[in-house]
């Protein structure tokens, strides 16, 4: 039986002497192919970080839909206030034109939040796909989201917001700090970090 000459080329069939030439094996002559790489297992994302991501989208629907739907549970004490306010212009509203001024109101409100309530939503996104940036950014943002809804719990609760009941106001601006004090631990907590980091390894 012949021995493998350990000199010989591995891209070259090599014959020693007294042994029989054979079919060229296959590969012979050309380079080994490189084995495919295969993608590597996606990171799960834990319970924590999708809490979070909902816990923010939550915030946001209660900021862009649900506070200005506040305003229409008392419109017509901001009806009467429109027309009374507009008596003391030179061309005064009639109490239709501010009924319906009223109605208007709430939505220019609400598309003002919502203006506002875009940086939250798309890192809200980049949070499911492990952004450390998106934390930080929601980090920031969410103290500016915490000012907010304490300042809204103040004037609800003082009554200084007569157009929604006080009881309702102080409802939703304790289930809006509730949404933005979880989503900023849930995304901070342990397997969220560890999440980050599986992802975008450093």
């Amino acid at each position: 039986m012949s021995e493998p000459d350990p000199f010989a080329s591995p891209f070259h069939p090599v014959h020693l002497p007294g042994e029989p030439s054979g079919p060229v094996p296959a590969g012979y002559g050309y380079p080994a192919p490189m084995p495919a790489a295969q993608p590597g297992p996606l990171a799960q994302r834990p319970v924590t970080t999708t809490a979070s991501f909902w816990s923010w989208i939550a915030g946001a629907l209660l900021t862009v839909l649900v506070l200005p739907g506040l305003y229409y549970l008392r419109l017509d004490l901001l009806g009467a206030d429109l027309h009374a306010e507009s008596q003391l212009d030179p061309t005064p509203l009639t109490r239709a034109e501010a009924d319906l001024l009223a109605a208007f109101l709430p939505l220019i409100y609400g598309a003002g939040l919502a203006v506002a309530s875009v940086p939250f939503v798309v890192a809200a996104f980049k949070i499911r796909s492990g952004r450390n940036w998106a934390r930080v950014t929601l980090a920031v943002l969410g103290g500016v989201a915490i000012v907010f809804g304490l300042l809204m719990l103040g004037l609800f609760a003082s009554g200084t917001i007569t157009y929604v009941p006080w009881l309702v106001g102080v409802a939703w601006s304790l289930a809006f700090l509730a949404s933005v004090l979880l989503g900023i631990v849930a995304m901070f907590l342990p397997a969220s970090n560890a999440y980050v980091r599986s992802v975008y390894p450093r």
